[in-house]
């Protein structure tokens, strides 16, 4: 997709830093893909329904927020920062507990000192979604137990 002979410049090469951007390695046709609007065909994400027992417990996802779920039930509940994330505490905790395909603990030491919960990719991917289900479910509860006359 690039120009073979770009990334030989050297001035390129200098700002670059070393980093090899990732859109060197798009082809024409995963480009066009990414520029076309997703259709019910093509969809980059899916939500399957349909899993067996045993690819559901090889999904780290799913692995990893039964840990979490299972160390906020054994303790009720985990305690949190004043922006809403957990304290480095849990963070520290949790790096024992979970696991992650491809992910080295040892790089996040590398950019941080100390760890938080968002510099720990692993539970912070597991955790964000779940915090955002469980407000969004607060919401519609307290919604329906307005009076009548006061809903939005």
């Amino acid at each position: 997709m690039v120009a073979g002979d770009f990334l030989q410049d050297q001035q390129v090469r200098q700002w670059l830093n070393g980093v090899e951007p990732a859109w060197t390695l798009l082809t024409f046709d995963s480009l066009r893909a990414l520029r076309r609007e997703p259709s019910a065909r093509q969809n980059p994400i899916r939500i399957a329904n349909d899993l067996s027992s045993d690819e559901i417990a090889g999904s780290a996802v799913t692995r990893n927020t039964f840990i979490l779920l299972r160390q906020a039930i054994e303790r009720s509940g985990l305690p949190l920062t004043a922006t809403g994330n957990l304290s480095r505490a849990v963070v520290a905790e949790m790096r024992g507990l979970i696991e992650w395909p491809h992910y080295h603990q040892a790089d996040a030491f590398r950019l941080n000192k100390v760890i938080n919960e968002p510099d720990f990719l692993p539970l912070h991917v597991v955790r964000i979604p779940r915090r955002q289900l469980l407000w969004s479910a607060r919401s519609v509860a307290s919604w329906w137990r307005r009076p009548w006359g006061n809903r939005c």
